[in-house]
């Protein structure tokens, strides 16, 4: 018992080992961690509700991976959630849909530059050369440009693919069309529009992922395109608390009522995998992507504190840590330099 704070701990707690050794994550020790969100275990699967005064207290979790008793589980081909059927890997977490799992070596995509088939490629740090997003996931690789893209945008390229929103109408890219997209408002070059309906969508709308989480809520939300309460003067995002266009698409939780702006729930960087190794040219070691929760080091680059993704050295002893930002930008920037 403190009585300055007033913070109390069981004898046994106080015990509890900092890091510990478990089967179930043999890649890295997991910490100990003082928790007061709603987590999942993810040894015996026991949920911790809101109202559960449970829920505030001791976890242990891994810091360089997403391991830490959080929400469900991501495919680690695509990065979307995992749903039936799926491959497990019980040694090292690793999960995969089905479908990634049977993606052919090499496939024919049609997209305007690139003739020869793509080769399946994993564990890269890219730019699509579609959605632009920056991801690690499984994508396909022009061997002669170096061109990438990711599972999502190979899909949307597929003849017959459909919105994740299944629009009523078929849609048709094209490349040269310059306005804006319905789903986000922003303007583009090169989209997919349906002819019945003027409908129009750029790629990095087409292949959002139908549902997503969010620590904002406890449920699935689901990609939505409507607002049913038409009563409502204004409505808002209830992560940023910033008002939301009625008119744009927004992730939304039916049982909750809860509704946020598609930004605020991917973040960033929602396609990179947390505990991947990123080869960086100025480090001789490998860095670990990471997303830090506390003890914020000052980046070695930029000097300022490393909050949020970064990317620290792999060697113990070795305190060398920066921001995502400030590595994997310049990265791609000198990559496409090359190119030139």
């Amino acid at each position: 018992f403190s009585p300055d704070c007033g913070f109390n701990l069981h004898e046994k707690c106080a015990k509890l080992p900092f890091k510990l050794n478990h089967e179930c994550h043999r890649k890295h020790p997991l910490a100990l961690q003082f928790n007061s969100k709603r987590l999942s275990c993810k040894i015996c699967r026991e949920t911790n509700r809101k109202t559960d005064r449970r829920r505030i207290g001791f976890v242990y979790g891994c810091s360089p991976c997403p391991f830490d008793g959080g929400y469900e589980n991501n495919c680690d081909g695509c990065m979307l959630p995992i749903s039936d059927p799926f491959y497990y890997c019980s040694e090292c977490v690793f999960f995969l849909h089905k479908a990634c799992a049977e993606l052919p070596k090499m496939k024919n995509v049609w997209h305007e530059l690139c003739r020869e088939p793509l080769a399946l490629i994993s564990d890269k740090v890219f730019e699509c050369a579609k959605c632009r997003h920056i991801s690690n996931t499984f994508a396909y690789e022009c061997s002669e440009c170096e061109s990438k893209r990711c599972l999502r945008c190979v899909i949307a390229l597929t003849p017959g693919a459909r919105t994740s929103l299944r629009h009523e109408h078929p849609l048709f890219f094209y490349k040269d069309y310059h306005g804006r997209c319905d789903a986000c408002g922003n303007l583009t070059l090169g989209a997919f529009c349906c002819k019945d309906c003027n409908f129009v969508l750029h790629f990095g709308c087409f292949s959002l992922p139908i549902t997503a989480h969010h620590k904002c809520d406890e449920h699935l939300l689901s990609l939505t395109a409507h607002n049913d309460n038409k009563y409502l003067e204004s409505h808002y995002c209830d992560i940023c608390e910033e008002s939301r266009d009625t008119n744009r698409w927004f992730y939304h939780c039916a049982i909750c009522d809860t509704s946020v702006h598609v930004n605020c729930v991917l973040g960033k960087y929602p396609f990179l995998k947390l505990g991947s190794i990123f080869e960086e040219t100025d480090h001789p070691h490998p860095l670990t992507i990471v997303k830090k929760k506390y003890y914020y080091l000052d980046c070695n680059k930029c000097g300022k504190p490393c909050e949020d993704l970064s990317l620290e050295c792999s060697k113990l002893e070795c305190k060398y840590i920066v921001h995502l930002d400030c590595v994997v930008h310049y990265t791609l920037r000198c990559f496409l330099w090359w190119r030139m």
